[in-house]
């Protein structure tokens, strides 16, 4: 990392926050911290580097805002879409939407998924774009100068690490490769079984409805968050509305003896 750092310097730098931003798996944080520990040795100036920074990330976020407030929960799902928790992927981040608002901005760029999917969700919602705008830069200043200020303090010690990761060469790229994949295969297989489970009680939109139709005794939960309760619009009738959060605390409104169908996004 350091001699491409030492080849490019802002451009690579503006390229890899620009890129995680926009959800490549890019360790931008890192490229952002190792361009501080740089910062001497290469005449890096840190506020420089803090502009570059955060003018990518806000970039990228702006993107993602406009692509939500157009296109809505569609591009939440093709973002969800490539993480490897894809089925919780929007559940967590409206969640945590619900229970703090825009001040999940500023959290947004030190949680790993949240980084990318908050800004759509926050155009979803029709937020508008000064106040997206306020909570993005402050929360992108803080990550930024999270990672520039770990940078600079330790920049010894980063040096240090980043020397005796080189002394490994492609053996010690190797052995984190082989690290991850074996992290991904255990997280595809973990979610293969998971939907095997539930295959064996799932029910299909339309049987539902033809049981409804018959006037069987089922009863439906909606276990949708809220924001996507009142953004969705859609509802079966005589649903009980229970939000995932609140579940362990509301499961008792739930009829005891009666056949119970559950449905989420």
């Amino acid at each position: 990392m350091f001699d491409f750092l030492r080849a490019y310097g802002y451009p690579l730098v503006f390229l890899a926050v620009l890129g995680e931003n926009l959800g490549l798996p890019l360790p931008s944080f890192a490229v952002v911290l190792a361009a501080a520990s740089l910062a001497a040795e290469m005449r890096f100036s840190l506020a420089g580097l803090a502009v570059v920074t955060i003018a990518a990330a806000l970039l990228g976020d702006v993107a993602w805002y406009v692509l939500g407030r157009f296109r809505g929960r569609p591009i939440l799902r093709i973002l969800c879409s490539i993480s490897l928790n894809p089925d919780s992927c929007v559940s967590r981040t409206e969640n945590l939407f619900e229970r703090h608002g825009l001040k999940s901005l500023l959290a947004a760029k030190f949680i790993p998924g949240l980084n990318t999917v908050a800004p759509p969700l926050a155009g979803m919602l029709a937020i508008s774009p000064l106040r997206f705008l306020v909570f993005d830069f402050v929360g992108t200043g803080l990550w930024a100068g999270a990672a520039i200020g770990l940078g600079w303090v330790f920049r010894f010690q980063v040096l240090a690490l980043m020397g005796w990761l080189n002394a490994f060469g492609k053996v010690g790229l190797a052995f984190l490769a082989v690290l991850f994949a074996g992290w991904a295969v255990y997280k595809w297989l973990e979610r293969r079984r998971f939907y095997r489970l539930i295959e064996r009680s799932r029910i299909s939109a339309p049987e539902l409805k033809e049981l409804l139709d018959r006037g069987e005794n089922i009863v439906v939960v909606d276990l949708r968050s809220e924001i996507t309760y009142r953004v969705d619009g859609l509802k079966v009738k005589g649903a009980i509305h229970i939000p995932p959060h609140q579940f362990e605390r509301r499961y008792k409104e739930i009829p005891a003896g009666q056949t119970v169908v559950m449905y989420c996004t």
